[in-house]
């Protein structure tokens, strides 16, 4: 269990006084170390430029033979120099005047040209000579100390202020960096937007905060996106409700209007077997074989809405198997031989060669079957039917055209729909339901496969893809 101790510092509030505590500290490490090493050093340099500049002084004028006093006299009266120049056997220069002659002493007489320095006590001392002139220079220390250090500390104080600006700006930057971050954060969240994250280490209340309201984020989020998906799949649920009971009350509609000629064409000559109104035997053949037709229309009509009902509600489960196309395709032909000569239209030549699809092998059958039939009902006398097969690397289309009048555009998205008839008459003369195109949608919607029909050059073309 963390102390109290522990806590603390892991906080935002020990960390900023652990931080500008150690900021305080270096900072008076930094100025005790200015005055005790570099203040000490720049008061030796400025006493020893002093000297060195008002020997210098001396012995130019003293070269020009000129009086050192009005060139030295400055170095007394604004740093209070203490100057002696003199030779073996006078006084040249003295300022101040001593009070002892022990002031005019010269313990450290240069035997050359040249000068010394040397430090004793609170007093720098320089001792000269050239060309028989002793030069004698006193500074004290002490009393330069007290200019330069007003000088040094102003300069100290500007560059201790500087620091602190930085410091603190550095500091601001840092502890208000993450309150930033979670400020953006949770404006983002105010306006919906949940995918922001909150990255920042560490373990103090920021971090514990940003973790907070990562997790409320990432709820938030997948709340919000169960929600849009409960919605979505709501208003999906309610559309499609709304279009089943337009499509049942439209199928209603039309199996009510399908079933009506037929029943009424059966009651009627029923009825008029029963009266004997058809008298000879060849009129009760007439009337029986009408209710025979008649009955066969029914039975299709019935068995087509059966399939169609069990595709569009799931019950008839698909068996996918690989089967051979081309002998598929092949049967097909020979079956439908009979009628291809009764429309005077040639059979379509397919190849022999064994082309193998994966897919329901019966209701594709019925696909190509419902696409025939179409064809041979809408074909010219003596048109064409051709059925092209186009394989691919993974996919084969298959496509049957007839010749013809093409299918108005208004008309084509609605072709698949059931009952859906586009010229009525034409329709009932051949015995058509207005399903078969609506079994073909439902099968290929079941194999999720493409299916479609176009306008071509002299006709109407509909396809298939298989897969392979």
């Amino acid at each position: 269990m963390k102390t109290a101790v522990t806590r603390f510092f892991r906080s935002i509030a020990g960390k900023v006084f652990c931080v500008f505590t150690a900021c305080v500290l270096a900072l008076l490490l930094f100025n005790w170390l200015l005055n005790t090493v570099a203040l000490a050093r720049l008061n030796e340099q400025k006493s020893e430029a002093l000297l060195t500049g008002a020997y210098t002084d001396a012995v130019d004028a003293i070269a020009e033979r000129k009086h050192p006093a009005h060139v030295l006299e400055p170095y007394y009266t604004e740093h209070g120099m203490s100057i002696v120049i003199r030779t073996d056997h006078q006084v040249i220069y003295v300022i101040p005047q001593p009070d002892t002659p022990v002031f005019l002493s010269q313990p450290y007489t240069p035997q050359t040209n040249g000068y010394r320095l040397v430090e004793h006590d609170d007093q720098l001392s320089l001792y000269g000579k050239m060309n028989g002139v002793y030069i004698t220079l006193h500074l004290s220390t002490n009393e330069q100390t007290t200019g330069a250090s007003s000088r040094f500390l102003w300069w100290v104080t500007l560059a201790t202020l500087l620091l602190s600006c930085v410091i603190a700006f550095v500091l601001a930057r840092v502890f208000t960096r993450p309150v930033r971050r979670l400020s953006d954060m949770a404006a983002r969240m105010a306006h919906m937007d949940f995918s922001d994250r909150y990255n920042g280490g560490g373990e103090d209340e920021l971090a514990e905060l940003g973790h907070s309201l990562n997790t409320v984020s990432e709820t938030m989020e997948q709340s919000l996106s169960e929600l849009k998906t409960a919605n979505a799949r709501l208003q999906s649920d309610m559309e499609m409700t709304a279009r089943q009971n337009e499509a049942r009350s439209r199928f209603i509609r039309n199996v009510s209007h399908e079933l009506k000629t037929p029943i009424s064409l059966i009651q009627t000559y029923a009825e008029g077997l029963h009266e004997n109104i058809a008298g000879d035997a060849a009129n009760r053949e007439f009337y029986c074989s009408v209710i025979e037709d008649e009955a066969a229309k029914l039975s299709q009509i019935i068995a087509k809405l059966t399939t169609l009902m069990q595709l569009e509600t799931g019950g008839d489960e698909l068996t996918i198997e690989r089967f051979d196309l081309s002998s598929l395709l092949s049967r097909l032909l020979q079956r439908y031989a009979p009628l291809f000569a009764e429309r005077a239209v040639a059979l379509p030549t397919l190849s022999d060669e064994p082309l193998f699809v994966w897919g329901d092998a019966l209701l594709i059958e019925q696909v190509l079957t419902n696409y025939l039939t179409n064809a041979l009902h809408h074909v010219t006398e003596g048109g064409e039917i051709g059925i092209g097969v186009q394989p691919t690397e993974r996919a084969v289309r298959v496509t049957v055209f007839n010749t013809g009048a093409p299918i108005p555009e208004e008309d084509l998205p609605h072709i698949w729909e059931s009952f859906y008839k586009i010229d009525k008459a034409h329709t009932r003369a051949y015995g058509g339901t207005g399903i078969g195109l609506s079994v073909v949608a439902a099968i290929m919607q079941a194999h999720r496969l493409p299916y479609g029909v176009q306008n071509v050059p002299n006709g109407v073309e509909f396809f298939i893809e298989l897969q392979r």
